[in-house]
């Protein structure tokens, strides 16, 4: 009997100190209120005026060359769309037009890397004839470096043969 009620009080006492610490300790913990992380307005402002500008971006411009060729041959449909990049760089006098030259895997990398600059060139040459200055324009070889199409099938090769032109913001 003893043992019956010596536990019963040390239960007893237990409820109290438990009901006591839950009272008294964790509830105003738990009631605090939380911090709400806020993101500042003018943050959140120009992220959206970034994405807003780059939507409203030309798209890139691609063209494609011959097997060992870095001759441009014009296009009017091309000429169309450099009209789009140089009202971009009219508007935004800051951003730079930047012309990247690519080749197949065909060669050593030291000639697809001469290869893929001349072929920037001749696609920057063609923008300066067209109104867009020379100091807007960032010529740059990728060479092989950057396969965007297989390289096992002659429809792959030929469609890593081209200079992509397109807007580097500042």
């Amino acid at each position: 009997m003893r043992i019956l009620i010596t536990g019963f009080v040390a239960f007893v006492i237990w409820c109290v100190f438990s009901a006591w610490i839950y009272n008294d300790k964790l509830l105003p913990v738990l009631s605090k209120p939380v911090p709400v992380l806020t993101i500042p307005d003018n943050q959140t402002r120009e992220a959206d005026s970034l994405m807003k500008l780059k939507a409203m971006m030309p798209e890139n411009l691609t063209i494609y060359f011959e097997f060992d060729d870095a001759r441009f041959k014009p296009d009017p449909q091309n000429d169309s769309r450099i009209a789009e990049f140089r009202a971009w760089l009219d508007k935004y006098p800051g951003s730079k037009v930047l012309v990247q030259g690519f080749t197949d895997l065909v060669g050593t990398p030291e000639f697809n890397t001469d290869l893929g600059l001349k072929r920037a060139e001749a696609a920057a040459l063609y923008l300066e004839e067209k109104g867009i200055p020379a100091g807007s324009i960032i010529r740059e070889s990728l060479g092989e470096s950057r396969a965007y199409e297989s390289y096992i099938t002659k429809e792959g090769r030929a469609k890593n043969r081209k200079t992509e032109i397109s807007i580097k913001l500042p």
